[in-house]
């Protein structure tokens, strides 16, 4: 009887050992199964935030990529507008640019291509202020170039608008040489004569004097 008491102990404890071992052990595996879940969690959390960054990333690429389309398309609208421009100034230039290279060409002795920058001027400014300058001018380049004719004309214009013109006086020289090469000798001298008596202190006073002598 003794020592089947012994024996029950020592079984009872050998059992009691057995499933301390196994609620041990089965405690450690739902810790490292809740560990694993919540860094479960964790990881799906994580990638949940990266989904939405990529999705951001995505978002500002798309706007990004409209905006350099609209930056694009206006930086054609501006080369388009300024082709239009640079052609609309060919067509239409500035009136004192015309003029400014009249004179140079006038200079330079392209007296063909000082009248045409002349009469663009007069087509494209009629109400400039040196539109009387241009009449002026053109009478010379039409005087050099041997259109005696157009020179005429274009001297005759000058006088109609600028009586009270600084080179009025130069003027009545002028065409007073333009009459002599279109044969019209008395018109030359009744130019000369008036200037002779309007303007004896003028510069061209003696060249008058003496171009009337000689007809």
């Amino acid at each position: 009887m003794k020592n089947f008491s012994y024996s029950s102990v020592l079984c009872v404890s050998l059992l009691s050992m057995s499933f301390g071992a196994f609620s041990a052990e089965g405690l450690n595996v739902d810790l490292a199964i809740l560990k694993i879940n919540k860094e479960a969690k964790s990881l799906n959390k994580e990638i949940l935030t990266l989904k939405d960054e990529i999705e951001i990333l995505r978002e500002n690429q798309r706007l990004n990529s409209e905006k350099i389309d609209e930056l694009l398309q206006m930086i054609e609208l501006s080369q388009t507008t300024n082709k239009q421009l640079e052609k609309s100034v060919e067509i239409n230039p500035q009136p004192s640019k015309l003029f400014r290279d009249g004179k140079s060409s006038f200079v330079l002795g392209n007296y063909d291509k000082a009248i045409e920058l002349f009469l663009s001027h007069l087509n494209y400014s009629p109400n400039d202020k040196s539109l009387i300058d241009t009449q002026l001018w053109l009478g010379r380049s039409y005087f050099y170039s041997e259109s005696y004719l157009e020179s005429k004309n274009s001297y005759l214009d000058f006088q109609a608008l600028g009586t009270e013109h600084p080179k009025y006086a130069d003027s009545l020289y002028e065409l007073s040489r333009v009459y002599i090469e279109l044969n019209e000798a008395s018109e030359a001298k009744m130019l000369l004569t008036q200037m002779l008596e309007d303007y004896p202190n003028h510069i061209l006073f003696n060249k008058a004097s003496a171009l009337i002598q000689s007809l």
